[in-house]
This record gives C-alpha cells, sequence and structure tokens, in this order.
C-alpha cells in the first residue's frame, strides 16, 4: 500500500491579519479630500490660481492614497495554506463529510498497522496523537471557507496589475483639472487683511500636517508598508506646496502679481510633473499589491526635507558624480558670502534708478525734505539710493474721477441700474433743502486732473479727501434754498457749470493743484429709503392733478350741451306756440264768416253744408244716383244681393 502523508493542522495563519496602518491611510485620505475642497473654494473665491494648483496637489494625492488603501486591501485578502492530503483520500469527496470521515478511518488504520511495531510502536516514535478525522474535516471546511472569501475579495479588488489603473486616472483628472484651472484664472483681487490671514493660517496648517504625516510615515518598516518611502517623498513636496500657498496668499495681499505668475508657473510644473509620474510609473511585479508611485518627480523634490539637497542628490544620481566634492562647488562655497555681498550692493545701487512713465512727473525727497528743484519728466533719471532719495510719481495727465454723494464703489455686476428706487452705492448721502421738510439725494462726479504735482502732494496731507468735502459743499449750497420740486427741475447743464466754478474756485483757493475738467450729476431724487412713501405722495399728486382736469372736461363738455338744449327746447316752445296761436285765429275767423254767411242766407248756407258734408263721406267712393224722375216715368229696379 502507498506511503501517505497525514494532514498537518493548518497554521494560525490561515486568515492574514488586519492592516495595522489601513486606519492612518483612511484618516490621511480623508484629510487630503477636505483640504481639496477647501483650497478649491478658497481659490475660486480669492481668485487666486496658486490655490486651485494646490488644490489639483491634494486632490492628486488623495488619489494616489486611494490606491494605496486598495493595495492594503489587497494584500489583506486571506491567503490559503492546506496541509498535505493523505494517500487515497480524494478532495472532491468532501462534500460528503460521513463518507469522508469513513476513509480517513481507513486510511489511518491501514498506516497504523503497516509501520513495524504496530499502532503502539507508531504511537511510541510519535507521541503527540494523530488527529481525528472529524477534527481533519473541520479543518478542511474552514479552509474551504477561506478559499471563498479570498474568491470574493478578489472579485471585489482589482488585482495588483490593475492598481496601476488607478494612478493613469488620477493622472488624467489632473491634467483636465490644470487645463481648467488655467481657464479659470482672472486678475487676483486684493482680499481683506482677516481673509489673506485666515488663508495663510489654514494653509501652513496644512504644510504643518504634511511634516507630520512624512515624519509619522518615515518610522514604517516598509515590509508593513511598502508605499511608506515614496508618501515620505509625497508628505515633503506636498508641505512645499502648501508654503507656497500661504506665500501667495500673502503676495496677493501685497498686490505683486508678477510673482505670483511665477510661482503659479512653479506649482504647475510640479502637478504636471506628477502627472508624467503617474503616467508613466512601473507596474508591481506580478503577484505583489503594491501601488505604483515611483515618480521621478518625488525623488527629485521628496528625497530630502530640503527642496535643493534633494535636487543635489537627483543629479549626483543621474550624473554619477559627487557635487558636493566637485572643486566648482568648493569654489562656490569660497564665494558665496562675496557673491551675496555684491548681490546686495547692486540691488541697493539699483534703487537710484527711477523711470518716470509719460503721463507722470516725478517728486524727490532727500532724507524727507522735497527737494526745490524741478519735477522730473518722463525718461531714466538717477539720484541718490534710498533711503536717503526718494521719488514719487504723480499722474499729471491721466483723468481722475471722484465721486460725491456716497461711499463706496457703485454695484458693477451687470448694467447699471438706472431706477433712482434701487440703492446704487453703500452710503448715500441725503441733503436737507430749503423749505426743511424735503430731503435730497445727489450722485455726482468730479472729473479732474492734477495741474500742480508740488500742491496736490505737499499742500494738503489727504487732497483727494479735500476736493470730495469741496464738491460735497457745492452741491449742498446748489441745493440747499430749492424745494424738491425745483431741484428736480433746474437745467443740470447751468447747474453742473455753476458746481464746476464753485469747486475750481474753492480748490484753488486751498492750493490743491487740480484742474477741474468736468462735474456730472448723475441723479438727483429723494433718498432712497423713502421711495414707496415718495412714490405714493407723487401718485396722490398727480391722480389729484388727474381728477381736476377730468372734471373740467366733464363741465366743459356737459355745459354748452345744457346750454344747447335749454335754447332749443326754448325755441321749440316758442315756434309751437306761434303756431298754435295762428290756427286757432283761423279757425276763430273761418267761424266768424261761417256765422256771418248763415246770418244772411240760411238755406243757402245749410245746403253748401249738406253738400260739402257728402262730398266728404263720398269722397273716394263708388255710387249710383237715382233721380226721383226715374219711378215717375215708368222706370224698374231690381236690387240682387
Amino acid at each position: 500500500m502507498p506511503t501517505s502523508v497525514v494532514a498537518e493542522p493548518p497554521p494560525s495563519d490561515v486568515i492574514t491579519a488586519r492592516d495595522p496602518y489601513r486606519g492612518v491611510v483612511l484618516t490621511l485620505l480623508a484629510l487630503l479630500f477636505a483640504g481639496t475642497v477647501g483650497a478649491a473654494a478658497a481659490g475660486l473665491m480669492l481668485g487666486n490660481q496658486i490655490l486651485l494648483h494646490a488644490a489639483i496637489t491634494l486632490g492628486m494625492s488623495a488619489g494616489a492614497l486611494l490606491g494605496v488603501a486598495v493595495a492594503q486591501s489587497l494584500r489583506a485578502a486571506p491567503a490559503l495554506t492546506v496541509s498535505p492530503i493523505p494517500a487515497g483520500l480524494d478532495p472532491s469527496g468532501l462534500s460528503s463529510l460521513p463518507a469522508a470521515a469513513e476513509r480517513l478511518d481507513q486510511v489511518k488504520g491501514t498506516e497504523a498497522s503497516d509501520r513495524p511495531g504496530g499502532p503502539s510502536a507508531d504511537a511510541q516514535r510519535h507521541p503527540r496523537s494523530l488527529p481525528s478525522p472529524r477534527s481533519l474535516i473541520d479543518r478542511f471546511e474552514v479552509a474551504a471557507r477561506v478559499t471563498d472569501l479570498r474568491k470574493r475579495a478578489r472579485e471585489l479588488f482589482p488585482t495588483s496589475g490593475e492598481l496601476r489603473n488607478i494612478g493613469i486616472v488620477t493622472a488624467i483628472a489632473g491634467g483636465i483639472a490644470s487645463l481648467l484651472a488655467l481657464r479659470l484664472a482672472t486678475d487676483p483681487a486684493v482680499p481683506t487683511t482677516f481673509l489673506a490671514g485666515a488663508g495663510v493660517i489654514v494653509s501652513l496648517a496644512g504644510a504643518g500636517l504634511a511634516i507630520t504625516a512624512g515624519r509619522y510615515l518615515a518610522e514604517i518598516d516598509p515590509s508593513q508598508l511598502p508605499e511608506a518611502p515614496a508618501l515620505v517623498r509625497g508628505a515633503r513636496v506636498l508641505a512645499w506646496i502648501m508654503g507656497i500657498a500661504a506665500a501667495a496668499v500673502v503676495l496677493q495681499w501685497l498686490e505683486q502679481p508678477q510673482v505670483l505668475r511665477v510661482l503659479a508657473f512653479s506649482v504647475l510644473a510640479v502637478n504636471a510633473s506628477l502627472c508624467y509620474g503617474l503616467l508613466v510609473s512601473r507596474a508591481a511585479p506580478a503577484g505583489a499589491a503594491v501601488f505604483p508611485l515611483d515618480i521621478g518627480a518625488l525623488s527629485t523634490l521628496g528625497s530630502r526635507p530640503n527642496a535643493l539637497a534633494s535636487v543635489l542628490d537627483a543629479a549626483e544620481r543621474q550624473l554619477g558624480i559627487d557635487l558636493r566634492s566637485t572643486w566648482a562647488l568648493t569654489v562656490v562655497r569660497r564665494t558665496i558670502e562675496p557673491m551675496l555681498v555684491a548681490l546686495c550692493a547692486v540691488g541697493w545701487l539699483s534703487t537710484s534708478l527711477t523711470v518716470v512713465g509719460v503721463d507722470e512727473e516725478g517728486l524727490v525727497e532727500r532724507l524727507g525734505v522735497p527737494v526745490k528743484a524741478a519735477p522730473l519728466l518722463p525718461g531714466l533719471h538717477v539720484h541718490w539710493p534710498a533711503p536717503i532719495d526718494r521719488v514719487i510719481r504723480i499722474s499729471v495727465q491721466r483723468v481722475q474721477v471722484l465721486t460725491v454723494g456716497h461711499e463706496g464703489a457703485e454695484e458693477a455686476s451687470g448694467p447699471e441700474n438706472v431706477l433712482w428706487a434701487r440703492q446704487h452705492a453703500a452710503n448715500e448721502y441725503t441733503l436737507l433743502l430749503g423749505n426743511g421738510r424735503d430731503l435730497i439725494t445727489v450722485d455726482a462726479a468730479v472729473q479732474f486732473r492734477v495741474a500742480d504735482p508740488k500742491a496736490w502732494r505737499y499742500h494738503t496731507q489727504n487732497p483727494a479727501d479735500a476736493l470730495r468735502a469741496i464738491a460735497h459743499r457745492a452741491v449742498m449750497r446748489t441745493t440747499v434754498d430749492r424745494t424738491l420740486a425745483e431741484a428736480l427741475s433746474e437745467n443740470l447743464v447751468a447747474l453742473t457749470a455753476r458746481m464746476r466754478t464753485m469747486v475750481q474756485t474753492e480748490a484753488d483757493a486751498l492750493g490743491l493743484g487740480v484742474e477741474v475738467l468736468g462735474f456730472t450729476v448723475g441723479g438727483m431724487h429723494p433718498p432712497v429709503m423713502v421711495a414707496g412713501d415718495y412714490e405714493a405722495v407723487v401718485s396722490a399728486e398727480l391722480g389729484k392733478v388727474t381728477a381736476v382736469v377730468n372734471a373740467q372736461a366733464f363741465r366743459n363738455r356737459t355745459v354748452p350741451y345744457a346750454e344747447t338744449a335749454a335754447l332749443r327746447d326754448v325755441q321749440s316752445a316758442q315756434a309751437e306756440g306761434a303756431q298754435l296761436l295762428g290756427r286757432a285765429a283761423g279757425e276763430a275767423w273761418s267761424f266768424l264768416t261761417l256765422q256771418a254767411q248763415h246770418g244772411v242766407a240760411p238755406d243757402e248756407y245749410f245746403f253748401r253744408r249738406r253738400l260739402e258734408t257728402l262730398e266728404a263721406g263720398l269722397a273716394r267712393r263708388r255710387f249710383t244716383i237715382l233721380d226721383a224722375r226715374f219711378q215717375r216715368d215708368g222706370g224698374e229696379l231690381w236690387m240682387t244681393p
């Protein structure tokens, strides 16, 4: 009978223990997602392109850390270890546990009888008792369940060869986001001190967290977390990026757009190199669940905490020589201090050169005292370096505008709202008119240019505020002795000309050194706060005028019509009375005539009246006249129905 090997018990590590650093990776992943959202929101709100690029760096770091988390899940998948199967035992027969137990008993008895000395000798050679068949069946059942768990884990997570796809997707997403950030680039607005301070604090906090994470990851054994060295380099690069973001907020607050563009280009170059590194990174060997983070940019910039030393190390690796021991570096080290002193001296001497623009004139102050010489004309001028001389450039050709009537900038979103009932600025001034009952708001502007730069600079501490106060006083003097109706109906051309003359006269008296080019009034209206009440009063006055006009029109239309009707009725009555009177007179004269005729010949009168009656009664009728002589002469008359 063939010799068989008894199945050993499954080792204690059939199911690999949970990765102890999985919680650390997930925590860092959550922080990176939160930092990405915060940096993107801050970049869009402040218009800072470097913050947007920093958000892209944080997003790509989150994608890489997500790949590390997936690799941890793959490494934590169950590993199957099965002891040798005894001879004569078919693994396919494990589906029937009772039959498998019987066969194990047979195999066990056969092996024991074949050994010299019988079962007792075998027991002496092997003090440890052989496992029972039921125990072996239980162990094989556990191994089958572990195999099923491993299969499900392989279906849930990608294989180690597919981990590189996460890096490719992250690189593509980072490249698209960088292009969108370039398209969203606008001129950054100057943030408030509070926003700038908050941005600096948050950016430095992010840099501190990156440094802390790098130091923690540097102490991890690479056998437990193979990606730890690459994550350390990435944390160092991320700390430098967040430091640059903090410096960018400060530079934006200091209004240094040129330096901001240089820093933005640098961060964009780092992001581009990271995208390229993720695209071309090599996959881990077959069977190894390690996320590929062999990126040249991380090795170049993050191999040391000092980025410059890291770059030197990368150059040494590429060139194969030690740059720190070369004669060139020795010469540089010896000449670094004189070079720095020379550069500082050149920089200090460069302050003695000033370029005055074509629309400007320059005023020179020497040790804080104005130089009595004529102002500097446009061009390049040489003077004592700072802090001895200081040149103040003042624009003398550019037309400047001062607003009068409100504080703060007018609303610039969309077209200008010309309705007077809408607020046009943050704080509009209200003037009291002459009758003491009306208020008015004037939106005006003064156009001027600096004619005498010395007077503009030295005669008044705040010349712009003084000119605004003069213009405001001119508006008050023009409207103080008028009612609201008179002010609103004033001729604006004559009004603005009078105001311009007043402003120029007072500016000359104060010695501001300006030439007032124009005074424009954009609107004169009651205060916005009483817009509803004022509109109601105006509507009531218009309603009163409308009612009066309608009543007058009704009167003018009704009175002539009534007078015409009355005259027509009187004349009609008079005509009818005359007609009736004439008819009555005619009838009376006719009766008197008939009476006179009756008195002269009564028989003839009655005969004539009888004939007239017969004529009236027989008019338009057919009749036959029979003479009395017809019967006398023997005639006969037959009447038939």
